[in-house]
């Protein structure tokens, strides 16, 4: 080989180590230091965490109700976490898990699914920050009962995703007639 092939192929492997070396330090700022300092800059709340609390319809009817469980993990402005909607009935009790991803603005939180490819579970809320709690209004569709359904709903941060398992008032009333006889 003459001397000006070798400079030729030491300058493109230069070249190519070059290229490699930039796209590692590249992918390294965009994965990994952007993220962090992202992060570190943002001074807006953080909903990261459990959430727990209670749902009623526009017209609220006498023993139901909505149990509600969010949990948030946040990333600056973005939002994902998944929701556990459990609505109970006279002798009837429905639960359901939502994945949902969501965008927090101007004091709002919006959720609605995420881009999962598994069954259509579909749930979507506008949520107001108010402190330490979450107010506003979900719409979910229950795929039991082949209904939509709009709710109220307040969910405050929780110690943990334990919910107290309320009872219809009309069982505790039959239990306490029952007793009494």
């Amino acid at each position: 080989m003459e001397e000006i092939d070798i400079y030729l192929v030491l300058g493109a492997g230069g070249a190519l180590v070059a290229t490699f070396f930039l796209l590692a330090l590249k992918d390294l700022w965009l994965h990994d230091v952007l993220p962090v300092w992202r992060r570190w800059r943002y001074r807006g709340v953080n909903l990261s965490g459990e959430w727990t609390g209670l749902g009623n319809a526009s017209v609220p009817i006498a023993g139901e109700w909505t149990e509600i469980r969010l949990q948030l993990q946040q990333h600056t402005r973005e939002v994902r976490g998944l929701l556990w909607i459990r609505h109970c009935s006279e002798g009837n009790i429905a639960e359901l898990k939502v994945p949902l991803a969501g965008t927090l603005a101007d004091g709002h939180v919006t959720l609605g699914p995420t881009d999962s490819r598994g069954p259509a579970l579909l749930a979507t809320a506008l949520l107001k920050i108010q402190g330490s709690s979450l107010n506003g209004q979900l719409i979910y569709r229950d795929a039991q009962a082949d209904v939509v359904q709009g709710i109220q709903m307040s969910v405050h941060r929780a110690a943990s995703m334990a919910l107290p398992r309320l009872r219809p008032t009309v069982a505790i009333a039959a239990r306490a007639g029952m007793e009494c006889i």
